[in-house]
């Protein structure tokens, strides 16, 4: 899968050089965006377990629906007691042409609206709270400007994978872009490096990330803004800029922004529904898919007047 982008114009670089040497052994975390750990305590009261770094990658596993139901239950009970009688428009998901954010949402019990990217400037956003773009994020421009006025306004935007060169630069300019790296279509190891609990309850600290070919690796341009929320090692190795960012998050008016490297979805082959590639330790399903989640139930729970 190949795109074909304007080359960006950097307003500002976020990343800082680390000590001498491999990229292995440069600190990932430095600076203004990233840091090199967080204290246990942070990860305790961020409602998250601790767990060690992933050295190999997991076992693909077959997770029932069951799985991540049990994960709901466990990690936003309150939500849970309610998932049925949420109004479905209040989650809206655009079709893409590579993730499939509507299979981990109905997998979770989470309510929501799928509809295809012409159709957002039909249905009107007044009763909806999230907003789920999928890879490849594909829009028009009065699209774009819908979505900034969205968010502006208090709703949640999850956007994944090459969502980033096609919209997100686009509609929230000068706070990230694509640096040009491409991922390889692989599990690399996944490390929370800012654990606050409306991305991470219930969750874990180090799991492991399903990549698909070409994921475009992130550039942090407002560092004073964006917030690096988990990063890996492996896909420092294939970064222009050495950091591996694999998911990052900013406010912008009174909404806010959730854009994952990868996807949403369970990445699974089309003949194996169930697969899962990279299940996290203890909580059985994604470590993205987890976060993402809990990026969706604080948007559905936030009381911001939509």
């Amino acid at each position: 899968m190949m795109l074909k982008v304007k080359s960006p114009t950097l307003q500002g670089n976020a990343v800082r050089e680390g000590t001498a040497g491999s990229a292995m052994n440069k600190p990932l975390l430095e600076g203004n965006v990233l840091r090199e750990t967080a204290p246990d305590d942070a990860f305790a009261a961020a409602g998250m377990a601790k767990t060690a770094v992933m050295l190999k990658k997991p076992k693909p596993a077959r997770v029932e629906k069951d799985v991540y139901r049990a994960w709901v239950n466990k990690a936003r009970p309150q939500f849970s007691l309610k998932a049925d009688s949420m109004d479905p428009i209040a989650v809206v998901e655009v079709k893409g042409q590579w993730d499939k954010a509507d299979r981990t949402l109905k997998n979770l019990g989470i309510q929501h609206t799928t509809i295809g990217a012409g159709q957002l400037n039909q249905i009107g956003l007044s009763r909806t709270k999230v907003l789920v773009i999928n890879c490849a994020g594909t829009l028009n421009r009065g699209s774009l400007q819908a979505i900034r006025d969205f968010v502006a306004q208090g709703g949640y935007l999850l956007t994944t994978d090459w969502a980033l060169d096609n919209m997100l630069k686009q509609t929230f300019p000068g706070f990230v872009e694509w640096n040009k790296g491409k991922s390889k279509g692989n599990v690399v190891d996944a490390q929370v490096v800012l654990p606050e609990r409306e991305f991470f309850q219930g969750t874990v600290s180090n799991a492991s990330w399903k990549l698909d070919e070409e994921s475009q690796t992130v550039r942090v341009l407002r560092p004073d803004v964006v917030k690096v929320l988990a990063v890996s090692r492996d896909l420092a190795t294939l970064d222009p800029d050495r950091q591996g960012i694999l998911a990052v998050s900013f406010s912008f008016g009174r909404g806010k922004v959730l854009h994952l490297v990868g996807h949403f979805d369970n990445n699974s082959l089309p003949f194996l529904p169930l697969h899962l590639p990279d299940p996290a330790p203890v909580i059985g399903i994604g470590l993205r898919q987890a976060m993402a989640a809990n990026f969706v139930i604080s948007g559905l729970e936030r009381n911001n007047g939509r």
